[in-house]
């Protein structure tokens, strides 16, 4: 989840044609030079997700409900500026606790089963930490800086809808990302910015099943805990640019393009579709456009973005025994190919004011993110194909208030996301007796 302190996070996210004061060093380190003597803050903040009214997913011999989840993070940090240099720093803690309802299936005789219902709770910690270090070119309006961002998880949110039927399951990663940013103030008000990264993700699951097995003998019922150790690992690099330009001295336009290119060595071996995949790569466009309205006392902005997405995964032969005539591939020939493409659009409002006490300031804002896409697979090996098509709509409804008391200020963000539910499926189960 989203930790670091930001303005924009109760204003529908807008970011192309509005700085925030207090999140856009996290985006570009090189803008932490817009910062004035020494800044500290602390971000405590939940995160939490209700799904009692949605469908199990089932998988093989046992199903999973997941009633919901919660995350608190407490992340605290400081930055400087002192003459032409700047820094900050900010360590974050974050405890996860996600609840999942299995239903099992076990066998007590020939044509005898039963469902036993176990309710589980993953837990897992996070540590992040984060730096950065710039300066202001003398002379120019140009800023350059370099950060740096460790993590250590021990839970990540999702990662437990892709085993369901799960007895347990353990995670265990790291990210490492590191980032070169810079800033110019032009002529006439006009910014722009520049940013490019590469980014680190490994981990581990540790997943275990409970199985058994019905023998004719005494005792005729064995229970087996069955563990797979699954790798999932990501390379990435980043690129991003935004330019902003004043219209008058009420209006600002703005227009922002991103690239990711993305590299996935191993890709959990999940059970939750059956769609093989080890390894592949993403290429994902951002491109957006905004303006910006404002006043001394209020603000208004309009975002809209568009987001293809390419998404390219396959499974390698490797050491697997395949039927005639295909015994003679190579380990890298590819049996199965996936090709996902996603047409993403989002667009955003939101809304600063000051109320009718001059030391309190109210936010408000609204996100309409539209997901589409489309996946065609190949296999390779049995000469056939397939095609799916889905989309749904995620809104996110947000508000704010801060208080300014002095040299202090504090402030107040909910979030309220409406989107197409927990993944589900519908199954069914049909018992035959001898009569």
């Amino acid at each position: 989840s989203e930790f670091q302190p930001s303005l924009a996070r109760g204003m529908g996210n807008i970011s192309i044609a509005f700085d925030d004061p207090l999140g856009s060093q996290f985006i570009n380190p090189a803008k932490a030079s817009l910062l004035n003597g020494i800044t500290l803050f602390a971000s405590p903040s939940r995160n939490s997700w209700s799904n009692e009214n949605g469908r199990a997913v089932f998988a093989g011999g046992g199903s999973s409900f997941y009633p919901g989840a919660s995350i608190n993070s407490i992340p605290f940090g400081g930055f400087f500026k002192s003459d032409n240099y700047f820094g900050g720093i900010m360590v974050a803690y974050q405890g996860y606790a996600g609840e999942r309802s299995l239903r099992n299936f076990s066998m007590i005789g020939p044509a005898t089963s039963y469902l036993v219902n176990v309710k589980r709770t993953d837990v897992g910690n996070n540590t992040y930490l984060y730096g950065l270090f710039g300066m202001s070119i003398p002379n120019t309006r140009l800023s350059v800086a370099i950060s740096g961002s460790w993590g250590k998880f021990g839970a990540f949110d999702g990662v437990n809808l892709l085993y369901p039927g799960a007895l347990d399951l353990k995670q265990d990663g790291e990210a490492w990302e590191a980032k070169f940013g810079a800033f110019g103030e032009l002529a006439d008000g006009d910014r722009l910015e520049f940013v490019a990264g590469r980014s680190i993700y490994k981990a581990t699951h540790e997943v275990s099943y409970s199985d058994f097995s019905w023998f004719w003998r005494d005792p005729p019922i064995t229970n087996f805990i069955r563990t797979e150790i699954n790798k999932d690992e990501t390379k990435e690099w980043l690129m991003y640019a935004r330019y902003l330009r004043p219209i008058n001295s009420f209006w600002k336009v703005g227009v922002s393009l991103s690239v990711n290119w993305k590299d996935h060595p191993k890709i959990p071996n999940y059970s939750l579709a059956n769609i093989p995949r080890d390894p592949g790569i993403s290429v994902a466009y951002n491109i957006g456009v905004g303006a910006n309205w404002s006043n001394s006392k209020s603000m208004w902005g309009f975002e809209y973005i568009y987001e293809p997405i390419t998404t390219n995964t396959w499974a390698e032969a490797g050491e697997q025994i395949l039927p005639p005539p295909n015994q003679n591939l190579s380990p890298n020939y590819k049996t199965i190919e996936n090709f996902f493409t996603f047409y993403n659009h989002i667009i955003r409002i939101g809304h600063q004011s000051q109320s009718k006490w001059e030391w309190l300031d109210y936010r408000f804002g609204v996100q309409f993110r539209f997901y589409r896409y489309n996946m065609n697979q190949n296999d390779n090996i049995r000469r056939t194909a397939r095609v799916f098509s889905t989309d749904w709509l995620e809104t996110t409804a947000s508000g704010g208030l801060t208080a300014n008391l002095g040299n202090i200020r504090l402030m107040y963000t909910l979030q309220l996301v409406f989107g197409n539910g927990m993944v589900g499926t519908v199954s069914s189960f049909t018992t035959f007796a001898d009569g």
